[in-house]
């Protein structure tokens, strides 16, 4: 087992057992999307298609100085 999951997992048995449940659900959940198979309408991959084809897409000079608005 991953030595950071084993932590976790240590950490959460010395929870109460409402928190042990609810941190169940939050892994089983993101566990679960992972398996999701994930199926577009095909009006949905035309508008993938469609924006992907626009030229509208930031540079990268303009998301490094959007960023760095945020740094302290």
């Amino acid at each position: 087992m991953n030595k950071r999951l084993d932590e976790a997992l240590t950490k959460v048995k010395a929870l109460s057992e409402d928190e042990q449940q609810e941190a169940a659900e939050i892994l089983l959940e993101f566990i679960e999307a992972r398996e999701a198979e994930i199926v577009l309408t095909p009006e949905q991959i035309a508008e993938v298609e469609k924006r992907l084809e626009e030229d509208d897409v930031a540079s990268d000079e303009e998301v490094r100085e959007f960023f760095s608005r945020f740094k302290s």
